[in-house]
């Protein structure tokens, strides 16, 4: 494996315009092609921009020259590799996340190894991973030891230009290799060892000067544990259980040094913001919404404070937590230009002088605007599908409705773009299903059921993330039966709004989303005229035994408890056995290399159609895992979708 530089200016502009000259475009396409432009972040200098974009069908990492806004180098990798995740280390010096598809899949992964790179393409180099002994192409470094290990980036050390701080996870059969955390050098690739993980599976948290302060890890029985580092004796000593909730995940040591950020749910429903104090782990609430849990936040490019929090209630909304620092006062000036959006900081220099800023919207793929801060200026720099600039899009809107129980259930509609008698709707199920849910934004597929005719109604059924403990959990041993009666309601609500014609509407989902197309159509026949699954679960005991759920450390603990332990259950709660009930016509589609359900749910529920004598159209995917990663593959399903909801469907 080598590495090629080079510059693509024509690519680039090529890229950058796509098919935008074109007058008619397909839009099956259009909405099946990978962002044109993402993850763009500025270097600390200001002098450059790298833009994660599509080369030859393979992410590669573009370099900006921010002044006269022109490419000046495309960085990618030979062979199979491409550009994943990345990050400025200096003003000079990236760090790359290299991923590549395995023989089996078309879907790159991440196998652990870091390259690192000039902007101009100089010195670049696998700095750790089990490629890092080859010497690369054009490269004066030295080959180095090779480390069969996993790393993830811990801390760029603010006050050291060479070295990043990484978690350095070894490969091993049984799962449970406990990480060390290392000193990267990011020039010459050598490692030091700053400190032992105290458990298996754990994640380190630093400070504003780079010095290990926490680690928390999730055991065999899906149970957080907390452990303080001590800098002194280099020893860890545990937090007590008690002290801290079931969703515990630090987000950042505060500014005064002495404690903690924490996402958590201790002693309440939602999930908010806590500060738990080092020196005697003292536990406050700092900040909890009374609908939602907190879905993000945004903290200081330094690391070291909250600032605002993101709450998807229906639409997005922020809380302002702090107004002192930098970051604080131009987001609050941002939430006014961009009003209604949601938004995110990307990244500054380091004089606050450039920022770059994300935006998007349920009619806005999303775009980049780079915050010139002495002129108070905002200049778009990338929009992330450019090829949707033309077209109109269909705008999204929260909604609610009681369920069978009473219970309040949230969700999204998405009315059809062209108007006629009929109102065809098409019921969208997300996966999961639990900590997983809708929200407001930018969907390709809803955008192209609406542009095809078809109102979309998305809901977060209870078990879905976001609303509380008490909601999540009311989703657990209920898959068959409460979650799809929530679905079943969302579906009957909507018929008597005025939203959609009882006899003209389909259910559609993918991963758990697909069983409960298919559950959901066998428990209410009359309702559905068609279902689709993609990537379905549809025998929840073969669930306990194959694919990579089980195989997680905490995975037969987990599903123990979503799932329950009476085999009787599970059966009755199985597509597989229940396609008698079905009326409706049914599309199965399944990437034959799934791993997270394995292609032995779909050629199980074929097998009982057969018997059954049920038809069904039958797509099969020899390339693909877990739902569509190919634009190509995406574009085949939406085809054979829109097809099948024209035949059973009325517009």
């Amino acid at each position: 494996m080598y590495v090629q530089f080079i510059r693509l200016l024509v690519v680039f502009c090529l890229t950058i315009t796509g098919s935008c000259l074109a007058a008619e475009k397909d839009m099956v396409v259009e909405f099946s092609k990978a962002a044109a432009f993402s993850d763009v972040k500025i270097s600390p200098d200001g002098k450059f921009l790298a833009v994660v974009i599509n080369v030859e069908k393979k992410k590669a990492l573009g370099i900006v020259n921010r002044a006269e806004f022109k490419i000046v180098n495309v960085i990618r990798f030979d062979d199979d590799y491409e550009v994943g995740q990345y990050l400025w280390v200096n003003d000079e010096r990236l760090v790359i996340k290299m991923v590549k598809p395995d023989r089996w899949s078309k879907e790159p992964k991440y196998y652990g190894e870091l390259f690192a790179v000039n902007w101009n393409g100089r010195k670049g180099d696998i700095i750790y991973g089990y490629s890092a002994a080859q010497r690369q192409t054009g490269s004066n470094i030295k080959a180095r030891e090779a480390t069969q290990g996993w790393a993830e980036i811990v801390d760029v050390l603010r006050d050291d230009k060479r070295k990043i701080l990484i978690s350095s996870t070894r490969w091993g059969s049984d799962g449970n290799i406990v990480p060390e955390l290392l000193s990267l050098d990011v020039y010459s690739g050598k490692t030091r060892k700053v400190a032992h993980a105290p458990a298996p599976h754990s994640n380190f948290l630093t400070d504003a000067n780079g010095d290990l302060v926490l680690a928390s890890s999730t055991d065999s029985r899906n149970q957080k544990a907390v452990y303080r580092y001590n800098t002194k004796t280099k020893d860890w000593s545990e937090i007590p259980k008690e002290k801290f909730g079931n969703r515990f995940h630090p987000v950042a040591v505060n500014d005064t040094g002495d404690g903690v950020l924490v996402f958590d749910n201790y002693q309440q429903d939602k999930t908010g913001l806590f500060e738990l104090k080092l020196a005697d782990f003292s536990y406050r609430q700092v900040f909890t919404d009374s609908k939602v849990d907190i879905s993000s936040v945004e903290v200081t490019k330094d690391g070291n404070e909250v600032f605002a929090f993101k709450l998807d209630d229906g639409r997005p909304g922020y809380a302002l937590f702090s107004d002192k620092y930098a970051e604080a006062k131009l987001f609050k000036q941002l939430l006014q230009t961009f009003a209604g959006d949601a938004l995110h900081i990307t990244s500054k220099t380091a004089d606050s002088a450039f920022w770059v800023v994300f935006s998007y919207s349920d009619i806005n793929p999303g775009a980049y605007y780079l915050y010139d801060a002495n002129k108070k200026a905002i200049t778009r720099l990338f929009e992330q599908m450019p090829d949707l600039a033309d077209v109109e899009l269909a705008s999204t809107q929260p909604v609610s409705f009681p369920s069978f129980d009473k219970q309040m259930i949230h969700g999204y509609f998405t009315p059809a773009k062209t108007s006629g008698s009929k109102k065809p709707l098409i019921v969208n199920v997300h996966g999961g299903p639990h900590g997983v849910r809708d929200i407001w934004g930018f969907d390709p597929e809803v955008q192209l059921l609406a542009n095809a005719g078809y109102s979309v109604l998305q809901i977060n059924y209870r078990g879905s993330g976001g609303y509380g403990e008490d909601f999540l959990q009311a989703g657990y041993l209920q898959w068959g039966d409460a979650i799809q009666r929530d679905i079943i309601a969302g579906t009957e609500w909507a018929i008597s709004s005025g939203m959609a014609d009882a006899d003209n509407i389909c259910i559609i989902g993918a991963s758990f989303g697909g069983y409960s197309a298919l559950q959901s159509a066998t428990l209410a026949p009359d309702l559905f005229r068609c279902a689709v699954g993609v990537a379905g679960v549809y025998d929840l005991n073969i669930m306990k035994s194959e694919g990579d759920v089980p195989l997680k450390s905490f995975g037969i603990a987990y599903l123990d408890q979503v799932l329950g332990t009476d085999n009787a259950q599970l059966d009755l709660y199985s597509p597989v056995n229940q396609v008698g009930k079905l009326k409706a016509a049914v599309l199965i589609a399944h990437g034959k290399l799934d791993d997270r359900a394995p292609i032995e749910h779909a050629l199980r529920l074929k097998k009982a159609m057969d018997e059954a004598g049920k038809p069904y159209q039958w797509l099969e995917f020899d390339d693909e895992t877990h739902g569509f990663y190919s634009p190509q593959n995406r574009e085949l399903y939406y085809r054979q979708l829109l097809a099948f909801l024209q035949q059973h469907l009325k517009k």
